[in-house]
């Protein structure tokens, strides 16, 4: 007997390892969005890159020479009444970030420049990233360069030069090394600049790439109507997620052992976690006709130093960033389950003579397992002391976040 086709919507949260139902459901949220605002600008100088012996030629024309400028670039994200804003440093030279042209999370091997250095030096990046401001308060930073007295912008210029000296094998000049002509005390600016680089490039190791904010893994699954699908592994840097989908009759979420999700209290949402992994399996009933369902989980995250930002549009250039700052952003992320029809047998009697014929018809092979997301497995995810989930599963409509990493916009043109 085929199910009706009428969809029923749950609400489901992760609390722990464990999955149970809610019935009281969150407001309908805004997509969030990313722009650029020069209020979280930070300001750097220009410094003057070589490659080889040669001296590159740059955004900005101090003196009439050719320096490029390293700044810090400020980001807003608005997401309902609530703003967050975060910084970011360079990853991709001579490239400017054009005007109102989005970007989005990816992991390090997807930078779209196919002659950069960075897919072979992100780790060293990292490195600089997290040894530096502002990762590093200011003071810690210098202490660590044993370095008494400087502007924020000499450490801001440093860690540029830094970070494109990884990314783009580029060099800073040695002698006259920025725009600027000052003392700090008894160094010259120029001084303290090249003295933080030369600490940078020459101390980095190999520091592994950050988990992504959210992620959902494999984005897609195909299983059999009678059958279970999954698992679907979702791992955020959040300490609660909300997972939406309308569900078909006959269609329920259940957990590993393919039990249906218990009915809890609203009270429940406010549960301690103790994992920021969660699996979650799609369990389709006989009878049930072949269809899909699309999930989309949002959270409030932590979006880690560290991680790559490039174009939505691969037919659009604009710079690559890479997060200089951990802040918590809304980010949304979205899978799929499809079931097809399962082995079908059918016999057919001729009359002479009387034979029986089968007629077989299968799916394709299918498997619903995952392999680990990209940067490594759960031994690996960066462990915020509390885990993610309270995912909730509620109806598809409510929650209008869309799917996908953030959507970074930049109107300035940056170094």
């Amino acid at each position: 007997m085929a199910f009706r086709s009428t969809l029923k919507r749950l609400g489901a949260v992760i609390l722990g390892a464990g999955l149970v139902l809610v019935t009281a459901l969150p407001a309908a949220a805004d997509k969030p969005k990313v722009e650029p605002y020069e209020g979280a600008d930070e300001r750097g100088m220009g410094i003057y890159l070589q490659r080889g012996e040669e001296l590159l030629d740059g955004n900005d024309r101090e003196d009439g020479k050719q320096a490029f400028y390293a700044g810090l670039l400020g980001l807003r994200l608005t997401n309902g009444s609530e703003r967050e804003t975060a910084k970011a440093y360079c990853v991709e030279l001579p490239t400017p970030l054009e005007d109102g042209a989005p970007l989005e999370e990816v992991p390090w091997g997807e930078h779209p420049n196919p002659d950069t250095q960075f897919k072979e030096k992100a780790a060293k990046v990292n490195w600089v990233l997290q040894n530096s401001y502002p990762a590093l308060p200011a003071d810690k930073a210098l202490e660590l360069y044993g370095i008494d007295e400087a502007k924020n912008s000499i450490l801001i210029a440093a860690t540029q030069a830094a970070v494109w000296h990884f990314s783009d094998g580029v060099t800073l000049r040695k002698d006259d090394s920025t725009a600027e002509d000052e003392n700090i005390g008894d160094s010259n600016v120029d001084e303290l600049v090249y003295k933080i680089y030369e600490y940078l490039t020459t101390k980095a190791e190999d520091l592994a790439e950050p988990k992504p904010t959210l992620s959902i893994e494999p984005g897609e699954l195909t299983g059999e109507v009678g059958g279970k699908i999954g698992p679907f592994t979702i791992a955020t840097t959040a300490t609660e997620a909300v997972l939406t989908a309308d569900l078909p009759a006959g269609v329920t979420l259940v957990d590993k052992d393919g039990q249906p999700l218990a009915v809890a209290d609203e009270g429940a949402l406010g549960a301690a976690a103790t994992v920021n992994v969660a699996e979650v399996w799609v369990k389709v009933d006989e009878g049930v006709e072949p269809g899909e369902v699309e999930f989309t989980v949002n959270a409030s995250a932590k979006l880690r130093s560290g991680r790559l930002f490039v174009s939505v549009d691969k037919n659009k250039k604009t710079q690559s960033l890479i997060i200089a700052t951990s802040e918590n952003f809304p980010v949304a992320a979205k899978a799929k389950a499809k079931w097809v029809e399962g082995t079908v047998v059918t016999t057919t009697t001729e009359a002479t003579p009387t034979t029986t014929t089968t007629t077989t018809t299968t799916t394709a092979p299918v498997t619903t397992t995952t392999a680990p997301a990209a940067g490594g497995g759960n031994d690996d995810l960066a462990n915020t002391g509390a885990s993610i989930f309270v995912p909730l599963l509620i109806g598809l409509g409510l929650l209008g976040a869309g799917a996908g990493a953030l959507l970074f916009l930049r109107r300035k043109r940056a170094a």
